[in-house]
C-alpha cells in the first residue's frame, strides 16, 4: 500500500479497469452473450434515457457523437435498438431500446450478478452494498466534476514534444 491515499486509489482504478476488461469477457461467456461493451453502455443508456436523440445520448455517455454514430446501426442490426420519428420535431429521429435490447440489457445484468457473487464469495450482503455506495458516490463526484478536472488536467499537462520521458501504457503507475 502506497503512503499518498490519492495514489493507492489511483493505482488501485488502474487495477479495476485492467480488470473490468476480464469480468466483461466472463460475464459475456457466463451467459453465451456476444455483445460488446460498448454497445452494452449505449444500451444501458437507452433503458435510463428512454427514446432519445443520437446527440443526446452521445452527450449523457461522455462520448462523440461520431463514435455514437458508428456503434448504433451494429444495434440497429441486432435488433436492440429501432428509430422512430421525433414526434415534436418530424426531421428528427429518436432511438430506442427495443425488447430484444431490453431482454439483452437484462440477461447481461443477471449474468454480472452471478459472476460478481462467484468473484465475491466472502463478502457480506452489506460489505457489497458499502462497496456499491462508496462506488455510487465517487462515480457521481467523478461525473460531477469531469469537465473541470479535464481543463485542469490539459492546461497542466506538457504537449507530448516537450514530455521527456512517455509513460508506458503497461506502467502499473498509469
Amino acid at each position: 500500500m502506497l503512503a499518498d491515499p490519492v495514489e493507492e486509489l489511483s493505482l488501485q482504478l488502474v487495477k479495476l479497469i485492467r480488470g473490468l476488461r476480464g469480468l466483461h469477457v466472463a460475464v459475456v461467456d457466463a451467459g453465451g452473450h456476444n455483445v460488446e461493451p460498448a454497445a452494452l453502455g449505449l444500451l444501458a443508456g437507452l433503458a435510463h434515457t428512454g427514446p432519445t436523440r443520437l446527440s443526446t445520448l452521445a452527450g449523457v455517455m461522455c462520448l462523440d457523437l461520431s463514435t455514437v454514430s458508428r456503434q448504433v446501426p451494429a444495434l440497429e442490426r441486432n435488433g436492440w435498438v429501432a428509430r422512430t420519428r421525433d414526434p415534436d420535431d418530424h426531421r428528427a429521429q429518436l432511438l430506442e431500446l427495443t425488447a430484444a435490447g431490453q431482454e439483452m440489457l437484462q440477461s447481461v445484468r443477471r449474468s454480472r450478478a452471478e459472476v460478481l457473487e462467484q468473484l465475491l464469495p466472502d463478502w457480506s450482503p452489506a460489505e457489497v452494498a458499502q462497496f456499491a455506495a462508496q462506488l455510487a458516490r465517487f462515480n457521481d463526484d467523478v461525473t460531477a466534476h469531469r469537465s473541470d478536472a479535464i481543463s485542469a488536467a490539459v492546461g497542466a499537462v506538457p504537449s507530448r514534444s516537450r514530455t521527456k520521458t512517455p509513460i508506458s501504457a503497461g506502467s502499473e503507475r498509469a
